[in-house]
């Protein structure tokens, strides 16, 4: 679980493609739920910011 968590705070798509496929509640308790409404508030800026890792 350690290895998600550290491998999605440098790629936030790894996120957005575990919700897609099962959901954000199963993402909210793969990666916590703080975690998962960070990279939604971020991927709601309308554009990519790759110099932040929450």
């Amino acid at each position: 679980m350690l290895d998600w968590r550290t491998r999605a705070a440098h790629d936030h798509q790894i996120v957005h493609d575990h919700i897609a496929r099962y959901g954000e509640r199963s993402a909210q308790r793969l990666f916590t739920r703080s975690f998962v409404a960070t990279v939604q508030r971020l991927a709601g800026l309308g554009h990519l910011d790759l110099g932040y890792t929450p």
